[in-house]
């Protein structure tokens, strides 16, 4: 499935996590690179949710595969 979004020629971004939880959005997102940021492991749906949306206008991660965490 990566390999179809990857090769497309749109703007997409697969956000990568490890460890989701319930919980409220705490407005707290780390995003980065695996090896060269500070990412943790746990991030709740609703903090998931909130960084997805907020892709729809920034542009940072546009064609990249980020790890998400809270």
């Amino acid at each position: 499935m990566s390999e179809i979004i990857t090769g497309s020629s749109l703007n997409w971004l697969v956000a990568r996590f490890t460890q989701p939880k319930d919980g409220e959005r705490t407005g707290t997102v780390r995003a980065g690179f695996l090896g060269k940021d500070d990412i943790g492991a746990a991030i709740t749906r609703a903090d998931m949710a909130g960084f997805l949306l907020e892709q729809t206008t920034d542009t940072r991660f546009h064609r990249a595969a980020p790890a998400i965490s809270g």
